[in-house]
C-alpha cells in the first residue's frame, strides 16, 4: 500500500535538535547571576544548653553568661505565657551568636543579615536567632521581642487546621507592635517621641494607613496601637484579638473582640493621644530647637545622624541618606554645611560588609586631619582611619587584637590612643588601643555595659554611659537604665558613677572645652534633651527644651558632638519624621538648673495615661517578685545533635485528565525542604509529573554551608515534552499524526562558591548530563473526512543519546542597590569561563560589566558584555546560536519582527545578521523611578511600583569565520556590523513576584520600518 509522508524523519530529527537547542542555550546564555551572598568567615562549634522550655545553641565559654541567658529566656517565657496562655509543646530552639558580625554569617536563615537587624525568628523551625548586642538592655529587649514571635508562630502553626489562622491576615504593624509592647511595656520615651511628632504634624494615621502605606514605621506605630488597646481593654485582650485577626483580618477582629468599628477605634485612638499630649502641644512654641539647621533634606537627606566634630571645629563627619539607597559617611564644612566629599559608601566598598551607622560615632585625630570609624570586614569589626586631606589614599585598617567587635571609638587628645567599646565572648567592656605599640588594654572587667566613651581634654578621665549603678547591686535583676560614669586613666579600676537622674537613660557624654563640665543627653522627663553636668558643683542644667527630642535612629545612637577648641555643639533633632543636624554655641543654649534627682516619665507614657484595665505586662516589667525561680538542675548541658528534619512540604496541586484519543494524563507535584537545626546542611527535593508516566521528573539538591567554601550537589531527571503534527496519505486514508517527542535530561551537578565578602565571590561548578529521547506517534485515520480509528505507536525509532560534561569558574561582584524594577546605584560584574567535554568540545567565555550612577531622582545605567563560544565545536548542532533579539539584549529585534514584516529590499537586515556564536552588547539607560515611595519616585504610590527608562541598545553577533566591524561601507560577506535601537520602556514590579517591561523601540538598522515597534519583556532591568 503506497504512502506519502508529509512529515519526514529528518523533520523529527530537526525538532529534537531544536528542543536541545533551547535546553542548552538557556543554560549558557541566561545563567549569569548576580546578587549579594552571605559569607561564612568562621566555623562555629555550637553547644546546647537546655532549659525547661528552650534548647539554646551557643558557642560561649563563659558558663555564667549562658546561665544568665537561660534564665532570661525563661523569665520572658513566663511573662509572655501570662498573655498568650499557650505553652510550647516542645522546647523551642534559640541560636545565640557572640556578636553582630558573627550573627551576619548565620546559616539558620537564608537572607542577608544587615547591620540594622537585631534578631530574627523564622517560621520553619520556629528558631529564635540573634546576637549578644552592645548592652544588656538591648540583648534583653531583642530576646523578649523575638520570643513573642516564637509564641506567634507557635499559635499559627500548631493549632488545629480548622481554626483558619493565616499569617496573611496579620499586618506587620500588628505583629511587630505586639512584640514591642510585650518586651517594652507602655512606658517608652522613644515611641512617645514619635507620637508627639505625628500629632504636631497632624499626621496621625488610621489603621488602614498603617496597613497600606510604607510611610509609618510598623514597630513604633504597632507599639502605640497595642499600648492603647491594652491600657483601655486590658492585657488579657491581646491573645483573643491576635487570634481573631489571624482568622478574619484586623478590621473584623477589632469589631468582634473590642466591640467597636475600625472607624470608631481610629477616632478613640487619636483623641486619646491628643488629650494626653495636649499640654505639650500647646507649649510647642516654647519647645523650639536652638541653633541653626546645618544638614537637612535640602542640602543632605531626610536622615542625618551620628555627627562628629573635628577638634578644631572646622569639619564634621556624619551619616546621611543623601544618596537615598544607603546611609553614607560624609565630610562637610561645620560652619557652612557644605558637603566636601563622601568619605565612604557601601556601594563603593567591595570588601566591607557594613558600617554601623545606627549606633556608632566616629572620632577625629587631635590635629583634625584624620578620621576613624568602624566597619565590618571578614566577620570582625575593623577600625578604619582615613586622612581626610588625601581623598584618594586608602584607609588604614586596624583589627583590634582579641576584640572581634568594637564600637564608638574615641581618639585621645595626645593622638596616641583610642578607647572604644568592645565585645569579647559576649561580654561588654571598655578597651584601649595604643596606635604606636599596637597593644590592647582592657579598662573594665565585669558584667555591666559601657558605651559612648570619651576623653577629657587633660586625658585624666574617660567618661561613658553605663548600666552600672552607684551602689553595688544585691538584686540579681540588672538595671537597664544608663548612668554617667568616669574612670581615671591612670587608675581604670576606679569607677565613679555620677549622681544624675537615676532611672533615666543618660547617654552620649561629651566634655566641655575646659573639661569642667559634661554635656549629655537624657530622657529624665520623657523627652530627650541636652543637659550639662558641672563636675565641681554637681549641678545639672537643662540646655534644650524640645517637643520631640535629640535622637539618632535608635535610642542608643549618639546624637551630639562638641568641638574641643571651639565654642560649637552639633546635635541631631528628630522632627517631622526627619533627623536634622543643628549647630549651636553656648550662647544659643538656655541653661535651666534642674534637680538631679527629678524624674518624671509622664510624657513617656503611652496613652491613655490612666489605665482602666487589667495590667499584666507593665507589672511584670517592674515587679520581679512573681518571676520564677529555677533550681540548678532545671538547666543542663546536653550533646549537640544536628536534628536533621523536614522544614517544609508543599504541592502544586493534583490533576487527572482523560481523553478518548490520547488516554489518561496526570499533573501535579510535591516539594520538600529538610535541614539541620543550624542550617549548615539543607536538602531540597522536588517531584512532578505532567502527562503520562514518562513525564515524571524529579530533583534532589544538597547544600553544605558550614565552612567558608559553600558547596552543594544536585541530581535531577527532567523530561522536556513537545508535540508536532503532520499528515500522511495512505490510500484510502488521510492520517493525521501527532508526534510526542520527549527529551530526557539526567544530570548530576556540583557547585561551590567562595565569598570574599557579601559583594564579591568566586564560583565553581561542574556537571555531567546525558540526553536521550522517546518518540510516540498517535495516528488518527480519516476516510472521506470521517474519523475511522486511531493507532498509537510507542517508542518508535529515536536518535541516539549523547552526553555533555561541563566545568566552569566565575568571579562575581555586586554592590548594587535595586530601585523599583532594576538596579539604580553601584556596580555589577561577572567574568566566567566554561569548558564543555563529551559530545561537545568548546569553551564559553562571559564578561559582563554594569555601572549605575545615581543622581536623584534618576539613575544613569551603562552595560558592556561579551558572550562567546570558542573551540572546534563552537558552531555545533546542539547549541542554538546566540541571538541579539533575546529579551534583555537589543530591544526591537525580536524574531517575530522579521517573520511578520517582510524586507523592503534585498539589502535590508535579515534575521541571520543577528545570529552568531559570539556577541558584544552595550546599553545605556536613563532610569526614572516613576511610581512608588515618595522618597524615590516621581508619583507617590504605596503599591504600584514602576520605572520609566530611556534606552539605547547596541550589539553585534558573528560566527568564528567572520569578523566584527564598524565599517558599514564594507561589502565583504565575512564582516558583521552592529545593530542598534533606541526607545522608551516602562518596567512594572508586580508585587515583587515578577517584573514586566513593555517597551517602544526604534530598530535603527531595519530600513523597512518607518516607525518604532512595541515589545514586551518578562525580565528585571539589567
Amino acid at each position: 500500500m503506497a504512502s506519502y509522508h508529509i512529515t519526514s524523519g529528518s523533520w523529527i530529527k530537526n525538532s529534537l535538535i531544536l528542543i536541545v537547542f533551547f535546553i542548552l542555550s538557556f543554560d549558557v546564555v541566561f545563567s549569569q547571576g548576580f546578587g549579594r551572598v552571605k559569607p561564612g568567615y568562621k566555623k562555629f562549634e555550637f553547644k546546647v544548653y537546655q532549659t525547661p522550655h528552650f534548647d539554646i545553641y551557643h558557642y560561649f565559654d563563659n558558663d555564667s553568661l549562658i546561665r544568665h541567658l537561660g534564665e532570661m529566656a525563661e523569665k520572658w517565657y513566663f511573662r509572655h505565657l501570662q498573655v498568650f496562655q499557650d505553652t510550647f509543646k516542645t522546647r523551642n530552639p534559640v541560636i545565640i551568636y557572640q556578636n553582630h558580625p558573627d550573627f551576619q554569617q548565620t546559616t539558620a536563615i537564608s537572607g542577608i543579615v544587615s547591620i540594622g537587624t537585631g534578631g530574627v525568628t523564622e517560621s520553619l523551625k520556629n528558631r529564635v536567632i540573634f546576637p549578644i548586642l552592645e548592652t544588656n538592655a538591648q540583648t534583653n529587649h531583642v530576646f523578649g521581642h523575638e520570643l513573642v514571635h516564637a509564641f506567634h508562630f507557635n499559635a499559627l502553626t500548631k493549632t488545629d487546621s480548622l481554626s483558619m489562622m493565616s499569617i496573611r491576615n496579620l499586618p506587620l504593624w500588628l505583629i511587630e507592635g505586639m512584640s514591642e509592647y510585650l518586651s517594652i511595656g507602655s512606658f517608652d520615651p522613644n515611641t512617645a517621641m514619635w507620637m508627639r511628632d505625628a500629632l504636631a504634624q497632624d499626621d496621625f494615621p488610621t489603621l488602614k494607613d498603617l496597613t497600606t502605606s510604607y510611610k509609618y514605621f510598623p514597630y513604633r506605630w504597632g507599639h502605640a496601637f497595642w499600648a492603647f488597646v491594652c491600657r483601655t481593654w486590658g492585657d488579657d485582650i491581646m491573645a483573643p484579638l491576635f487570634m481573631e485577626t489571624g482568622k478574619l483580618g484586623y478590621e473584623l477582629a477589632i469589631q468582634n473582640v473590642l466591640g467597636v468599628t475600625p472607624e470608631v477605634f481610629n477616632d478613640l485612638w487619636k483623641s486619646s493621644y491628643m488629650v494626653h499630649y495636649e499640654e505639650y502641644l500647646k507649649d510647642s512654641i516654647k519647645h523650639q530647637e536652638v541653633g541653626t539647621k546645618l544638614f537637612f533634606e535640602k542640602n543632605a537627606g531626610e536622615t542625618n545622624v551620628s555627627p562628629s566634630l573635628s577638634p578644631d571645629g572646622n569639619y564634621v563627619a556624619f551619616f546621611s541618606e543623601k544618596n537615598v539607597f544607603t546611609l553614607d559617611l560624609f565630610i562637610a564644612d561645620a560652619s557652612t554645611g557644605k558637603i566636601l566629599h563622601t568619605l565612604t559608601s557601601s556601594s563603593r566598598s567591595d570588601d566591607i560588609d557594613g558600617f554601623n551607622f545606627l549606633e556608632s560615632m566616629g572620632t577625629w585625630s587631635p590635629d583634625s586631619k584624620k578620621f576613624a570609624y568602624v566597619a565590618v570586614k571578614k566577620g570582625k569589626s575593623v577600625l578604619l582611619i582615613t586622612d581626610v586631606t588625601r581623598r584618594r589614599q586608602r584607609a588604614k585598617e586596624i583589627f583590634i587584637p582579641g576584640v572581634p567587635y568594637i564600637n564608638n571609638p574615641s581618639w585621645s587628645p595626645d593622638g596616641e590612643k583610642i578607647v572604644m567599646t568592645g565585645l569579647v565572648g559576649g561580654i561588654n567592656n571598655l578597651y584601649m588601643y595604643d596606635l604606636n605599640s599596637r597593644r590592647v588594654t582592657q579598662l573594665t572587667n565585669d558584667g555591666y555595659s559601657y558605651v559612648h566613651p570619651t576623653w577629657s581634654p587633660d586625658m585624666k578621665n574617660i567618661a561613658f554611659s553605663t548600666d552600672r549603678t552607684r551602689i553595688p547591686q544585691s538584686d540579681p535583676t540588672p538595671s537597664y537604665s544608663f548612668n554617667l560614669g568616669l574612670i581615671e586613666f591612670d587608675n581604670p579600676q576606679q569607677v565613679t558613677i555620677l549622681p544624675v537622674f537615676k532611672g533615666a537613660d543618660n547617654l552620649n557624654p561629651q566634655f566641655s572645652q575646659d573639661g569642667n563640665s559634661i554635656y549629655f543627653l537624657s530622657n529624665r522627663d520623657g523627652f530627650r534633651n541636652m543637659y550639662r553636668y558641672d563636675l565641681d558643683s554637681e549641678k545639672v542644667f537643662r540646655l534644650t527644651d524640645l517637643l520631640t527630642g535629640i535622637s539618632g535612629i535608635t535610642q542608643l545612637a549618639p546624637a551630639m558632638t562638641v568641638a574641643r577648641s571651639k565654642d560649637l555643639i552639633l546635635y541631631t533633632y528628630y522632627f517631622n519624621g526627619n533627623h536634622t543636624i543643628y549647630s549651636a554655641t553656648t550662647a544659643d543654649l538656655n541653661p535651666v538648673e534642674v534637680d538631679p534627682e527629678d524624674i518624671d516619665f509622664t510624657a513617656a507614657t503611652l496613652p491613655p495615661f490612666q489605665r482602666i484595665s487589667n495590667d499584666i505586662v507593665d507589672r511584670l516589667m517592674t515587679d520581679y517578685s512573681d518571676n520564677p525561680v529555677f533550681p540548678a538542675d532545671s538547666f543542663q548541658v546536653i550533646e549537640y545533635k544536628p536534628q536533621f528534619k523536614m522544614d517544609y512540604i508543599g504541592n502544586t496541586g493534583v490533576g487527572v485528565a482523560v481523553n478518548s484519543y490520547y488516554g489518561t494524563g496526570l499533573a501535579g507535584g510535591v516539594n520538600a525542604i529538610f535541614s539541620d537545626i543550624l542550617g549548615n546542611n539543607t536538602l531540597y527535593t522536588a517531584l512532578a509529573i505532567n502527562g503520562e508516566i514518562y513525564d515524571f521528573g524529579g530533583m534532589v539538591a544538597y547544600m553544605n554551608q558550614k565552612r567558608k567554601i559553600k558547596w552543594g550537589v544536585t541530581l535531577s531527571h527532567i523530561p522536556y515534552m513537545q508535540g508536532f503534527r503532520g499528515l500522511e496519505l495512505e490510500d484510502p486514508y488521510v492520517i493525521d499524526i501527532l508526534y510526542i517527542i520527549r527529551t530526557f535530561e539526567d544530570q548530576i551537578s556540583l557547585f561551590a562558591y567562595y565569598p570574599f565578602s557579601m559583594t564579591r565571590r568566586l564560583e565553581f561548578g561542574g556537571s555531567m548530563a546525558y540526553y536521550y529521547y522517546r518518540i510516540d506517534a498517535y495516528r488518527n485515520y480519516y476516510l472521506n473526512g470521517f474519523f475511522e480509528g486511531q493507532r498509537r505507536e510507542k517508542n518508535i525509532d529515536a536518535p541516539p543519546g549523547f552526553n555533555v560534561q561541563r566545568i566552569n569558574a566565575a568571579y562575581v561582584g555586586d554592590n548594587s542597590y535595586f530601585g523599583m524594577a532594576s538596579p539604580m546605584r553601584g556596580q555589577r560584574y561577572r567574568f566566567q569561563v566554561d569548558k564543555y567535554f563529551g559530545t561537545l568540545n568548546l569553551w564559553g567565555l562571559t564578561g559582563d560589566f554594569r555601572n549605575y550612577i545615581f543622581a536623584k531622582p534618576f539613575s544613569f545605567a551603562m552595560r558592556a558584555a561579551h558572550i562567546g563560544r570558542y573551540g572546534k565545536n563552537a558552531e555545533n548542532n546542539l547549541f542554538y546560536p546566540l541571538y541579539l533579539g533575546y529579551p534583555g539584549f537589543v530591544r526591537g529585534y525580536s524574531a517575530n519582527l522579521f517573520y511578520n514584516m517582510p524586507s523592503v529590499s534585498d539589502s535590508d537586515l535579515s534575521i541571520e545578521a543577528l545570529l552568531g556564536t559570539r556577541v558584544l552588547l552595550s546599553s545605556l539607560e536613563l532610569r526614572f523611578p516613576f511610581t512608588g515611595p515618595e522618597k524615590l519616585a516621581l508619583i507617590k504610590s504605596g503599591f504600584f511600583f514602576t520605572e520609566l527608562a530611556l534606552f539605547a541598545d547596541a550589539g553585534i553577533a558573528w560566527f568564528s569565520n567572520e569578523k566584527p566591524s564598524l565599517n558599514w561601507n564594507s561589502s565583504e560577506d565575512t564582516y558583521r556590523f552592529p545593530v542598534m535601537s533606541a526607545g522608551i520602556s516602562l518596567r512594572v514590579n508586580l508585587f515583587g513576584a515578577m517584573i514586566i517591561e513593555p517597551y517602544y523601540a526604534i530598530p535603527i538598522n531595519r530600513s523597512g520600518i518607518n516607525k518604532g515597534v512595541l515589545g514586551l519583556n518578562f525580565v528585571p532591568g539589567w
